[in-house]
């Protein structure tokens, strides 16, 4: 189907999505092209070289304009590989909204599995056969063929969510990434199906378990070098056994915003901090626990020295073994800096830290977004230099961590500097010219990214929750008021990055995080993990540990912990209200392998928090809920047991001459 469509490339659409796996700079073929939507994308916005496979003579003529060459090949021929074959291989060979249109997707995939070179992968986007709006099209009995969409009519293949799984495996293809594209009935094709549902039916699609996803998108790596295998249907990572040959360290970020500056007065009001927000926040749903509030620290300032030592002294009391300092520059300009620079000239801070560039736009709306932006990160050409210089005097200090004898600088989101790999060579020079004969730069795991290699980098660190793609749960939870936001469960965030490995050959640094829920600063748009609980952290963190040591055994490594403070967003070691010092005792009994937890304990949407039970018998719209890894099974299964499954039982009893029961 030969599609004409526009969308942002920081939209959460399927080609917004394939495009940022693909990521820049890379060799693309791409099949099915359509009229080039992808295509014109990837070589004017990513700076990719594109070669298309189209069928269509008319979306060939334009494909021409932008793509270093367009071959007009039918994909159903068994044979068109061939006349690729003097090709060079590619980065990235994508497959957007294509395999369903064949008969035979099956043999193309593994087709365009010969065509990636050594570091190559396959990005495909397909429909969802199991979106609510199709179930509710099966139950009205009205499977009604459009020109568009999930029923468009030159859809000859249809897949569920354990399809695409075996689709890949079939084709020896590990899924190292995927993303669900979820979509509100009113913003697609079903929606006058949707509104012509029962209440009670309409709670009933909404509650299974992959309804609300639309698309699929996934990125396939030949499985003899895959360095994760993840599962669209929640198999759970193997469990690692602690070695002692491996010596961890544990870093903790660290948040700087707890104190006045100019800026934040002119942009928030006269002696805005961090506790400004924290302070503020009320519960969204029963059950939520906001605000979340200091116990043994209190409400610190740190323009004190005496707040950072009652820091240190209790970070190390716990096995917290530094803090990784989150530094804002921008363009010369440096916000939040007095206490890293009276860090720097206090002897008594006795603490190893590093860094980690926070170099994205500061917004109103605290998402680093295009939009009311108060401070923006400009890139101008001297950048490069004058920002290694300005940390200069920090790589130089002797509390400074280093890996492999070199210090360590993590850049948050290497995907916004204009030309990566030219700035990590102009840091590597600048370094080496000034006596720091190396430094070890390692990129944040954040925004769809999973690749530090692409920017020239030494490794990447991991920063959960980004990089989640699991569907929202906040169609099970009882809110008071209406809510936007991401919900999430915490458990599903530490099984997928637990199913993380790394090599030499993949330098990947663990992170953990306690909990997640940024209500404080975001209000009904916020990101609420559940069962963010002491236990669920212990048992992460002491699987991040072990598998650290299992992947990279005899090494002295770093695991990081987001975050030491950062209350506004819900994930913080210091002592609360709610836990007292949970979190810091789960933190030192994972350190020491002390731990007896072998699972995640806390899991699904607590009681508390769920719809309540309808005057019609209609439970909570959740499909399943698992409460402690035991599932109970709610009204979907009731509901196409009666409409869809009986009836057929019936029929086929009758055929066979037994009696219905």
């Amino acid at each position: 189907m030969n599609y004409e469509y526009e969308f942002d490339l920081d939209a959460n659409n399927a080609a917004a999505n394939v495009i940022r796996i693909v990521g820049k700079n890379k060799r693309v073929l791409e099949i099915g092209a359509g009229s080039g939507a992808i295509s014109r994308k990837l070589v004017e916005a990513m700076g990719c070289e594109v070669v298309a496979v189209e069928i269509n003579p008319a979306s060939v003529e334009k494909l021409k304009t932008f793509c270093s060459k367009v071959y007009s090949l039918d994909l159903n021929s068994k044979d068109w590989p061939s006349e690729l074959a003097s090709e060079e291989k590619f980065d990235a060979v994508i497959a957007a909204d294509v395999l369903e249109h064949l008969y035979d997707p099956w043999t193309v995939l593994k087709q365009m599995k010969t065509l990636l070179n050594d570091d190559g992968f396959i990005v495909l986007s397909l429909p969802h056969a199991a979106y609510w709006g199709v179930l509710a099209s099966l139950a009205q009995e009205d499977f009604a063929y459009g020109e568009w969409g999930l029923f468009d009519k030159t859809h000859i293949r249809f897949f569920g969510m354990h399809n695409i799984q075996t689709l890949h495996e079939s084709a020896g293809l590990a899924i190292e990434d995927y993303r669900f594209i979820e979509l509100s009935p009113d913003k697609t094709e079903f929606l006058n199906r949707w509104e012509s549902l029962s209440a009670a039916e309409r709670q009933a699609f909404a509650g299974h378990r992959f309804s609300s996803v639309y698309q699929v998108v996934t990125k396939g790596v030949p499985v003899e070098r895959a360095r994760m295998t993840l599962s669209l249907t929640d198999s759970k990572p193997k469990l690692a056994t602690r070695s002692n040959d491996c010596q961890v360290r544990l870093i903790a970020f660290y948040l700087t915003q707890f104190h006045p500056i100019p800026e934040n007065d002119e942009w928030w009001g006269k002696g805005f901090t961090e506790w400004t927000n924290v302070t503020k926040a009320t519960p969204r749903f029963p059950g939520h626990w906001q605000p979340q509030l200091p116990t043994d620290l209190g409400f610190y300032d740190l323009r004190l020295r005496q707040s950072r030592h009652d820091q240190i002294e209790l970070a190390k009391a716990y096995g917290i073994d530094g803090f990784c300092y989150h530094y804002y520059w921008f363009s010369g300009r440096r916000l939040l800096n007095a206490p890293l620079d009276d860090m720097l000239a206090d002897p008594e801070s006795d603490m190893p830290f590093c860094l980690c560039w926070a170099n994205e736009n500061w917004t109103r709306r605290w998402d680093a977004a295009e939009h009311e932006i108060l401070i923006a990160q400009q890139y101008r050409p001297e950048d490069d230099l004058d920002f290694i210089k300005s940390i200069e005097p920090f790589l130089r200090d002797k509390r400074y961590i280093h890996v492999d004898g070199a210090p360590i600088l993590i850049v948050y989101r290497p995907q916004h500097l204009p030309n990566a790999k030219k700035t990590a060579a102009i840091w590597r020079e600048y370094c080496a010219s000034v006596g720091i004969p190396k430094i070890h730069l390692a990129c944040a795991f954040t925004h769809g990214n999973w690749d530090y290699r692409q920017f020239g980098f030494d490794s990447g660190v991991e920063f959960p929750p980004h990089n989640i793609t699991k569907p929202s749960l906040a169609p099970a939870v009882n809110f008071y008021h209406e809510h936007s936001g991401y919900i999430f469960d915490c458990s599903d965030v530490a099984e997928r990055y637990l199913s993380m490995r790394y090599s030499r050959d993949f330098n990947g640094f663990r992170c953990v995080f306690p909990a997640w829920d940024n209500t404080a600063r975001t209000g009904e748009r916020a990101a609420i993990g559940l069962n963010g609980t002491p236990r669920n952290y212990e048992f992460w963190l002491s699987q991040a540990i072990a598998k650290t040591c299992e992947d990279f055994p005899g090494q002295d490594r770093l695991v990081f912990i987001n975050a030491w403070n950062e209350w506004a967003e819900g994930c913080h070691l210091e002592p609360c209200r709610q836990y007292g010092r949970q979190y810091l005792e789960a933190t030192a009994r994972a350190k020491r392998g002390d731990s007896t937890l072998t699972d995640l304990m806390d899991r699904g949407v607590p009681e508390l928090a769920r719809i309540p039970q309808d005057p019609q018998g209609a439970n909570s719209p959740s499909a399943y809920v698992v409460v402690n890894s035991q599932k109970k099974y709610t009204p979907l299964g009731r509901f196409v047991r009666k409409t869809v499954t009986n009836p057929l039982r019936a029929g086929l009893r009758r055929l066979r001459g037994k009696s219905p029961r």
